[in-house]
């Protein structure tokens, strides 16, 4: 007797074991949650009852997929799609590479082949990468991308389920494969949405083409988010990227032009208008904890040097980049510091 003998090593005694039979480690295309379009994976687990696990190529993974959903992965379909016949990438070869999956292609060229489809990468501007994935790079002289697509960080409007209203949000991951992870500005996440569902949210783009130098004062958006911290540029990318040495000591790479702005000196000047009104770390202050209303003795822990503060309350409690109009200093008029 033998038991948990898996479903791959039986085949009925009449048949000979069928070739369209699925096992682990196949590669296969699945209709992830049941949608239209195939996505490339391989089998991770055969269930034993016509179901079976999948781990997508893109790190996404499902479980007990249906095997009506799934089809072998077919050579000739994939080299068809592939770039130009030989999609192989040698040592030396110039490409564009996706940096670090921002959605932003860099050129550059293959400095190693690891040998398990992913690739080393020197790029022209200085910097370098490991183990960069084989769909995040294409030839230099490949098909280019569409001119709609959509770049991670990108403000865009989606149908949430297909449905017909529009709803604000932001692009949160590029999956290369004409799908979309939305994070909505309700909160709500939606992950795989085609491109067809997605609208570029129309704004009075501040593309002034200004240029920035090497030590120039400047704010920019962190992250992409939609608030200004204020830092230096640390260095020039030649294809308009910048690196960025934020004032609170946060540091970033690769910066697009269009999220940052000169810093205004007049507008700083008159933020700091009078000795009285600044706040500096070891500062006893009261704090509107929370922005509820109330206000607790505490003292300035750190300066975010953005207007917002770390504060340490009496109490024991703690609070991070809390905003200067939420804070007073002991003994100050309470409303020196409203907006």
């Amino acid at each position: 007797r033998e038991t948990r003998v898996a479903k791959r090593l039986i085949r009925s005694k009449e048949g000979s074991g069928g070739s369209s039979k699925l096992e682990e480690g196949d590669k296969v295309e699945a209709r992830y949650r049941g949608r239209e379009k195939y996505y490339p994976g391989k089998i991770t687990r055969d269930r034993g009852d016509g179901t079976y696990d999948i781990s997508y190529d893109d790190g996404e993974r499902e479980t007990r997929v249906e095997e009506r959903l799934i089809r072998k992965k077919d050579r000739d379909r994939s080299r068809s799609r592939s770039r130009g016949g030989d999609d192989r990438l040698s040592e030396g070869d110039k490409v564009e590479a996706d940096y670090r999956g921002r959605g932003k292609f860099y050129k550059g060229k293959i400095s190693r082949d690891r040998g398990d489809d992913t690739y080393d990468i020197a790029y022209d501007d200085g910097e370098r990468e490991t183990r960069v994935a084989k769909r995040l790079i294409r030839s230099k002289d490949g098909g280019g991308s569409s001119s709609d697509s959509f770049r991670e960080g990108d403000k865009i409007e989606a149908r949430y389920r297909g449905r017909e209203k529009y709803y604000p949000g932001k692009i949160d991951r590029d999956r290369r494969d004409g799908t979309y992870d939305i994070a909505y500005d309700d909160g709500e996440r939606e992950t795989r949405v085609e491109g067809r569902l997605i609208r570029a949210k129309e704004s009075s783009s501040s593309s002034s083409g200004e240029k920035f130098y090497l030590g120039d004062k400047v704010d920019a958006r962190y992250r992409g988010r939609e608030k200004y911290y204020p830092g230096k540029v640390g260095r020039a990318h030649a294809d308009g990227t910048y690196d960025i040495d934020y004032d609170d000591g946060e540091k970033e790479t690769r910066v697009e032009e269009r999220l940052i702005r000169k810093r205004e000196r007049g507008s700083s000047r008159s933020r700091s208008r009078g000795a009285d009104d600044r706040l500096s770390e070891g500062d006893k202050v009261e704090a509107d904890y929370r922005g509820r209303g109330k206000f607790y003795p505490g003292k300035i822990t750190r300066d975010r040097g953005d207007d917002t503060y770390d504060i340490s309350y009496d109490d024991g409690e703690r609070e991070i980049r809390v905003a200067k109009r939420l804070i007073r200093k002991i003994g100050g008029g309470s409303d020196s510091f409203r907006e």
